[in-house]
């Protein structure tokens, strides 16, 4: 069964990471940057959301929008 106490989009997410001057929208991509996601370097759209959701602002690095994402995590 899914974990549902803590769902949440990844727009409103602390684990989620765009570009620098990427725009906060449910179409930009950016690195799920939450610590047992890294090792998948997991490309996730603003509009993705998971049970691993931890609000608060995405943070942000230069390459994270890359397909595949080629930054690294920064929190």
């Amino acid at each position: 069964m899914a974990n549902t106490s803590n769902w949440g989009l990844c727009i409103k997410c602390k684990w989620w990471q765009i570009e620098p001057d990427a725009a906060l929208a449910s179409s930009t991509h950016g690195l799920c940057i939450e610590q047992s996601m890294q090792p998948y370097l997991l490309r996730v759209s603003g509009g993705s959301g998971c049970g691993l959701f931890l609000e608060g602002e995405p943070a942000h690095a230069k390459g994270s929008g890359d397909s595949p994402p080629t930054a690294a995590p920064t929190r």
